[in-house]
């Protein structure tokens, strides 16, 4: 089923965008505020947004290319009223098709 929503994941502590359910469990993407991140050693590159999904924030805004696999028990009860900005959108469709890691 699907689903479109921003909500906090306590786990991973980062807010994430849902955007697919399977039973129990929910198909997201993560959101940092760092260009960067250290896996192993080695740093990779987080994809920048255009805008912050929040409309009251105005810093910069990456998204972590992975899709993540989780329990609905791990996210924040409280849905966050967030959308993309229009340029976005697109970015969020490519990263949507990748494979669950």
């Amino acid at each position: 089923m699907s689903r479109s929503e921003f909500r906090f994941n306590k786990r991973r502590k980062h807010y994430a965008y849902l955007f697919k359910d399977i039973k129990s469990l929910r198909k997201f993407l993560l959101f940092s505020t760092k260009p960067t991140r250290i896996k192993h050693g080695k740093k990779k590159k987080n994809i920048k947004l255009f805008k912050h999904p929040n409309p009251k924030c105005t810093k910069e805004i990456y998204v972590i290319p992975y899709v993540y696999l989780d329990n609905i028990a791990v996210f924040s009860d409280e849905i966050l009223n967030w959308q993309f900005d229009k340029n976005d959108k697109r970015i969020i469709k490519r990263l949507k098709k990748r494979k669950i890691k």
